[in-house]
């Protein structure tokens, strides 16, 4: 159920989000809940869904395939390992999401410019991390506390 919400959320990114025309370019709320996902369940989780989310990421995308399956996979274990600690303070998913974001983006950039795709300058790339992690932190106190209750309802915690 977890995945199909992620899909959703691609296609809502996709079609709805990327149309915005927002100074720092559109949030990636994909990562933001994938990151908040790895948060509130571990990094086997993150990792899984990271793999599947990106898969299906990059097949609806025209760049190459596996680019964003690999970067939402370091982003998911990456994230996830600091699950444990995520409950102990209410600043951690702010910091943690933030960073995943803006790192998820500088990791798109920096893949596009190996495999040869220059759409972006050192500059845009640059502005669109600085925008990835200052979306993220809006974003974040919205989208952890309802990731958090969707993944505890579907594990059947109703702590």
């Amino acid at each position: 159920m977890a995945i199909v919400t992620m899909v959703v959320a691609i296609v809502l990114q996709l079609s709805v989000v990327a149309a915005l025309d927002l100074p720092l370019g559109p949030p990636d709320i994909v990562l933001i809940m994938l990151a908040c996902a790895a948060l509130v369940e571990g990094r086997l989780f993150g990792v899984i869904v990271g793999f599947v989310v990106g898969l299906v990421a990059d097949l609806l995308s025209t760049h190459v395939l596996g680019q964003t399956t690999m970067i939402f996979c370091l982003v998911g274990y990456g994230v996830g390992l600091a699950s444990d600690e995520a409950e102990r303070t209410a600043y951690l998913p702010l910091v943690v999401v933030a960073a995943a974001s803006a790192l998820g983006t500088a990791g798109h950039a920096a893949m596009a410019a190996i495999l040869g795709d220059v759409s972006l300058t050192g500059t845009q790339a640059l502005l669109r991390t600085v925008g990835a992690a200052l979306y993220a932190l809006v974003l974040t106190p919205l989208v952890f506390p309802l990731v958090g209750v969707g993944l505890r309802r579907l594990r059947g915690d109703r702590s």
